[in-house]
């Protein structure tokens, strides 16, 4: 009995695998970005992909790189951002409402000083078209550098192109 439960099992993942759409993307965006107590905002873009399942569950994956010159001590600097996203969450309304936690890891130039982390955050995506998506998403990341802690908080909006 236990080793037909096994293929039972094993069978239902299969075949959940196997009816699963991928759907790819690229997106660009604007984001309002906190690093060093310090408010700016930041222009991004990435790549990423979701794989949509029969049960609405969402898994995807994204990588973005963002580019920010803050105000910091009456000095502009330079803020340099590639992150990667693991994502999971569960679409809505025909799939048009893709609603997501993310998991998060990030590595960051500031001003000659080189930082990296792991973050948290949630984010909504929402077709507009079958091609065209709104999303939003907020992050929180816990960065180290050499010199110091400090903590990086980002709401991003951005356009994507579905495919």
């Amino acid at each position: 009995m236990k080793y037909l439960t096994k293929i039972f099992v094993s069978s239902v993942i299969m075949s959940s695998v196997a009816y699963a759409e991928f759907v790819s993307d690229i997106h660009i965006g604007i984001s309002n970005a906190k690093v060093l107590d310090e408010s700016y905002t930041e222009f991004n873009g990435g790549y990423g992909f979701n794989k949509y399942f029969d049960s609405n569950i969402v898994v995807g994956t994204s990588i973005n790189f963002a580019y920010g010159n803050p105000n910091v001590n009456s000095k502009n600097i330079n803020v340099y951002t590639l992150s990667g996203d693991l994502k999971i969450g569960y679409a809505i309304f025909n799939q048009d409402l893709f609603v997501y936690t993310i998991g998060s890891g990030a590595l960051q130039g500031i001003d000659n000083k080189d930082g990296a982390g792991f973050g948290y955050g949630a984010g909504a995506d929402y077709r507009i078209t079958k091609n065209i998506a709104l999303n939003f998403e907020y992050k929180i990341y816990n960065m180290t550098s050499s010199r110091f802690d400090y903590d990086y908080e980002k709401a991003n909006l951005n356009l994507k192109y579905t495919f």
